[in-house]
């Protein structure tokens, strides 16, 4: 294959430099119940052309320190976190973005989520055991040691590991989801505690993946307790919930943030960088966290 010319090259170059700033402010790593390293979340948004992109695993910090070693500066990497919440008698999830990851309340209050992650890990691997997934114990105890954050996910890869199903989706339809009610309740922080410790850390509090039926009040009730932000930009199946998160967050004066939610390399349509924000997008969140702009 012949060479690229001098002038191939320029303009490559040339049109990566024009190529619009975005930033991909929800993605998982092996440190939670993501496929990929934060060496390669990071990679893979460089391969993306983003500009920053966020860590975000469920309820740990663990993997960002990682991930900012292997940016070197050439892409932002944003500390964050994924909080397992509460909110009017239902689970919502909660995205920190800019936090501080060293922070002792919220890390103390991170340990005690993950610490009834891991007592729902092991009750859930002992219910998959009895519906016939034969675990092997020394295996559970590897993928206990190996994610700082433990979830269904990993009890699936289990029983693939047991011989007892193929694929995740036939071990969580099969083993795991008939057991979940059996299992001991997640530990759950009140929402309001969670965003009072994000802001107590620098952060801005954003909610994930706003769940469809949100009501008017329980946004002006959130917005109450202190949320910075929506995710509107999110891998939906449809257009529509973007359209009407956006118009609530500028309603209620909220910023807009967004991310693929990448867990690893499927489904294609949460790759890393596949859902990202604009450039302006994230200074507002920026601002909102009290960072200066870098």
């Amino acid at each position: 294959m012949p060479r690229a010319s001098a002038y191939t090259t320029a303009a490559s170059r040339l049109a990566h430099l024009a190529a619009p700033a975005r930033a991909d402010l929800h993605t998982h790593t092996v440190a939670s119940d993501g496929d990929y390293t934060p060496s390669q979340v990071v990679a893979l948004a460089r391969q993306a052309r983003l500009a920053a992109v966020a860590i975000t695993d469920h309820d740990t910090l663990a993997g960002v320190p990682e991930a900012q070693h292997a940016a070197a500066g050439a892409i932002e990497v944003v500390p964050g976190v994924e909080i397992s919440t509460s909110f009017a008698g239902r689970e919502l999830h909660l995205l920190g973005y800019f936090v501080r990851p060293d922070h002792p309340e919220l890390g103390a209050a991170l340990a005690r989520v993950r610490e009834g992650r891991r007592e729902r890990f092991r009750a859930l691997v002992a219910l998959v055991q009895a519906r016939g997934a034969s675990i092997p114990d020394d295996r559970a105890r590897l993928t206990e040691t190996a994610a700082d954050s433990l979830g269904r996910r990993h009890v699936a890869d289990l029983v693939i590991v047991a011989g007892a199903a193929r694929t995740r989706n036939e071990a969580l339809q099969r083993f795991v989801h008939p057991v979940l009610k059996q299992a001991p309740p997640k530990v759950l922080l009140p929402i309001e505690e969670a965003v009072a410790l994000v802001h107590a850390a620098g952060g801005v509090a954003s909610l994930a993946h706003p769940p469809e039926g949100l009501t008017d009040e329980q946004v002006v009730a959130l917005k109450g307790h202190g949320l910075d932000a929506l995710e509107a930009v999110y891998p939906w199946a449809r257009r529509a919930p973007e359209v009407r998160f956006r118009a609530t967050a500028a309603a209620h004066g909220l910023a807009v943030s967004g991310g693929s939610d990448c867990h690893g390399p499927d489904p294609a349509h949460r790759r890393v960088g596949a859902c990202a924000i604009t450039a302006a997008e994230f200074a507002a969140l920026r601002g909102r966290a009290g960072c200066a702009a870098h």
